[in-house]
This record gives structure tokens, C-alpha cells and sequence, in this order.
């Protein structure tokens, strides 16, 4: 897991290829414009959903694990917490969906998180359960891209 700004003027630095260009496309991006949707970048291999939504409570959301994409989330307005964890601290609740890319899992042993603000972004590799969208100090709407990256750009 990385996180860093889009506001770091270093932002790229150290990534693969795919993801600095990745980064580099969404700097360009008047964000706060961008259509609720799926925004294609490079194809299946690279694609965006942006939406909204309201923030809530760590216990309501859902843990997931992705095997074939990485996953980048970055916020466009308001504050996120997002967790993180090992995937042997996460215990599978569900069968993976290979169509949809996606495990649910319960809740984490020791999970860690991150407090996300405007501009912030947090890249998820495959196999590494996560669980986005809880509130920081109180529940509100916020606006996000998640990005999926194939993981065979990443090498």
C-alpha cells in the first residue's frame, strides 16, 4: 500500500510506469468536474469510477480484496478513513467473485488507517484487503475516484 497527494510535486516518483501516468492523467483532471461513472483510461486494463457517497460508520462498511487490479482511491472533497491490513489479519466471510474482481471480508485483526483529505490518494495492490469509506469524526458525503489498474502493468 502507498499513499501520498497529488499535491506532492514527487508524487510519481518510484512508481511503475502505469502508475505515474496514471497519476500524471488525474492531475490533469479538472476532478472536481469529473461525472459520477466509469471514466475509461487505457481500456479494461485502466478505468475509473467516480462517485459520491456518505461516509459512515467503520462497523456498517465492508473489507474487500481485489486479485487481478490494483486499486488507487483518491478523495475530490471531504475526509475519508481507510483502513488497511494483512491479508492473513483478515478473516473471508464470502467466495471470491472473479467477475466482478472482489472478496468481502469480515473485520480485521489489528487493522491500521489513514486519514484521507482533498487530494490525497491511497494505491491498494492486489491481495491486499482494505475497507474505505468510514468517517473520520463524523459522517459525510464525500467524492472519490477509484481507479483499477491491471496488476500485469505493474511489473
Amino acid at each position: 500500500m502507498i499513499h501520498n497527494s497529488l499535491f506532492n510535486p514527487r508524487y510519481g516518483r518510484g512508481l511503475s510506469p502505469a502508475l505515474a501516468e496514471t497519476l500524471t492523467t488525474l492531475r490533469q483532471q479538472d476532478l472536481a468536474e469529473l461525472a459520477p461513472g466509469r471514466h475509461a483510461i487505457d481500456g479494461d486494463r485502466i478505468f475509473m469510477d467516480v462517485m459520491t457517497l456518505m461516509t459512515g460508520a467503520e462497523e456498517e462498511k465492508r473489507a474487500v480484496l481485489h486479485q487481478e487490479y490494483a486499486t488507487l482511491h483518491l478523495l475530490i472533497s471531504g475526509e475519508e478513513r481507510f483502513d488497511y491490513g494483512l491479508p492473513g489479519e483478515w478473516c473471508s466471510e464470502c467466495a471470491y467473485d472473479e467477475r466482478n474482481d472482489v472478496q468481502l471480508l469480515g473485520n480485521g485483526r489489528l487493522p491500521q488507517s489513514l486519514h484521507l483529505t482533498h487530494g490525497m490518494f491511497v494505491i491498494v495492490s492486489q491481495m491486499e484487503p482494505y475497507k474505505c469509506g468510514c468517517h473520520w469524526r463524523r459522517p459525510q458525503q464525500i467524492k472519490k475516484a477509484v481507479i483499477k489498474i491491471h496488476h500485469r502493468l505493474l511489473v
